[in-house]
């Protein structure tokens, strides 16, 4: 049967295909072939570079403080899925595909993919609480769960991985990856339990875990450009494989991102 999927996906640049070419040509699989190739060929002097024993994992979940206390929970959000996520990482604590840090604990970086699709402004019941610092937020969660020190990370990130046109021209992206607005909306998110019996573990949980973790955290916006070329400086034929694959994902995804 692999074999069999392979084909089908082959076709998906042709003629003969039987599904959307997005199907493979997506910001996902992007990640992943992105992922890989720094993993497995350990390149160096990058913000995505792997400290030994870091792993990856693509779609998993990660812990919020501010899950439901009881049914209906006006407040309340359920998991953050993080389309990458890097570091000495664990999959399956808490359920499936839970993140969870393990030792050294030294690096924990979430990755969000874009191609040319917009950071979410918000969440249903809280529409302030946009897509960056939700996943800040969880972040803090994680290593609350995972008992270790924020103090002894050594790489600690939320990057933003965008076609650099988008970043360019989408104010919104430089916008809600400020550490200053991450750590203004997070602590407006806490402030609206005021007046609820959980307000006071909600304000612990900032003031032990959060606010230490923003001080810390590194939030760039970075361009798959400068990602394509990193890797074609290391192997100038894996970087022009990458280059080709990420121009049909422009292709596909109705826009047309920097070729070379």
């Amino acid at each position: 049967m692999l074999e069999t999927i392979k084909v089908l996906l082959e076709e998906l640049d042709t003629d003969k295909k039987h599904m959307p070419p997005t199907t493979l040509y997506n910001r996902g699989w992007l990640l992943r072939l992105v992922l890989y190739l720094f993993s497995k060929h350990h390149i160096t002097g990058h913000s995505l570079t792997f400290i030994p024993g870091a792993e990856w994992y693509s779609e998993g979940q990660l812990a919020s403080t501010f899950l439901p206390v009881y049914q209906g929970d006006e407040l309340a959000e359920s998991y953050t899925h993080a389309d990458g996520v890097t570091g000495h990482i664990a999959v399956g604590k808490a359920g499936r595909g839970d993140i969870f840090l393990i030792e050294p604990f030294e690096q924990f970086i979430v990755l969000e993919a874009k191609l040319f699709s917009k950071l979410a402004g918000g969440i249903l019941k809280v529409p302030g609480f946009d897509q960056a610092a939700r996943n800040v937020a969880c972040m803090a969660e994680v290593v609350k769960r995972s008992n270790c020190s924020i103090e002894g990370i050594r790489s600690l990130g939320f990057y933003v991985l965008a076609p650099e046109c988008q970043i360019n021209s989408e104010a919104t992206f430089k916008e809600y990856t400020q550490k200053e607005a991450v750590q203004q909306k997070v602590r407006q998110r806490v402030e609206s339990y005021r007046g609820r019996s959980d307000y006071e573990d909600k304000r612990q949980w900032l003031e032990k875990y959060f606010e230490p973790l923003i001080d810390k955290i590194d939030v760039p916006l970075i361009s798959w450009e400068i990602i394509i070329e990193s890797i074609r400086a290391y192997d100038k034929e894996m970087g022009k494989k990458l280059q080709e694959f990420y121009n049909l994902c422009c292709r596909y995804n109705k826009r047309t991102g920097k070729m070379g």
